[in-house]
């Protein structure tokens, strides 16, 4: 069975965006290196995101940071078409359901907090990986927005990595 992964940063006050979905605050962190990035990219066979993450990723990216992948992006207007991913308002559990069998590796869930929030709520999501960022930013985006099912993790690990605390938990059922 097909594993997937919630693997994200958000700031010491749990916000993963600004309230207008930037996160220039996360690049502003100091600190070189990828903070284990690569590495988990390497077994990652798919990526779903949220519409307003996708729109953020194109903003940030120059080029297209998942092009040998294939890209998911839910939304509540499947009509629109990208040359980097497909858009669609399926139902995440078949959406999931459907792409796991399919694809080599795992299934990287990018965010943001509805889809996060959603996942929770049909317990799809298998391991958390956290990049907790030395920053708080007051207001914002929430990891887990209010009405999130209540949900227990297992730490399976923690390490620093430059300015970074990097958490990876298990979803306990």
């Amino acid at each position: 069975m097909t594993k997937t992964v919630l693997y994200i940063a958000c700031s010491l006050d749990g916000k993963i965006a600004r309230s207008n979905d930037s996160l220039d605050w996360l690049f502003a962190v100091e600190g070189d290196g990828d903070n284990g990035y690569a590495t988990f990219m390497e077994d990652v066979g798919a990526v779903i995101m949220g519409r307003k993450t996708f729109d953020e990723v194109l903003v940030l990216s120059e080029e297209y940071p998942y092009p040998t992948i294939d890209n998911y992006v839910l939304t509540r207007q499947p009509g629109k078409q990208s040359e980097h991913a497909i858009y669609t308002n399926e139902p995440l559990d078949a959406l999931i359901n459907r792409i796991g069998p399919t694809i080599d590796g795992k299934i990287w869930l990018v965010g943001g907090g509805e889809l996060i929030q959603e996942a929770l709520r049909l317990q799809l999501i298998d391991q958390l990986e956290l990049a907790i960022a030395p920053v708080v930013l007051g207001s914002g985006i929430p990891l887990f927005p209010e009405g999130t099912l209540e949900t227990r993790f297992n730490l399976t690990g923690c390490r620093p990595s430059r300015q970074f605390i990097m958490a990876t938990y298990d979803v306990l059922r």
